[in-house]
């Protein structure tokens, strides 16, 4: 059985989409599909480091990962959510802090479980 939330794409049908995806050993699937706006707020919304960037932001703002190769399997899934939990929510609006709620929901079952998350642009 898969699962579909396209409610951060809907209205945005034609341009371009992140795929969040948990997939699951026995080859179920939850995909969350958000238009790349409200995704770009958020990663634009991770400081980095004092080293610089690192996790998910590294391969955003390199414009690596899943921008050369999709679907591509999210590494330091662990490091991911650190990232998104750190970010000051005040810089978000409404919908930006739902979907990076929603975000940090899949990304954290999947920890639990053990499941691959992955990502694709779409």
């Amino acid at each position: 059985m898969n699962n579909l939330v396209d409610k951060y794409y809907a209205g945005y049908e034609g341009e371009p989409e992140i795929q969040i995806i948990n997939k699951s050993a026995n080859n179920q699937k939850i995909v969350l599909r958000i238009w790349t706006g409200f995704f770009d707020n958020i990663m634009t919304a991770i400081e980095p480091q004092s080293t610089g960037w690192t996790s998910l932001a590294y391969y955003y703002n390199l414009d690596i990962g899943w921008y050369e190769e999709s679907p591509w399997k999210i590494q330091n899934l662990g490091e991911a959510i650190q990232q998104l939990e750190g970010i000051d929510r005040s810089k978000l609006n409404k919908i930006d802090k739902e979907v990076l709620e929603e975000m940090l929901r899949v990304f954290k079952k999947a920890i639990y479980i053990g499941d691959d998350m992955l990502i694709s642009y779409e």
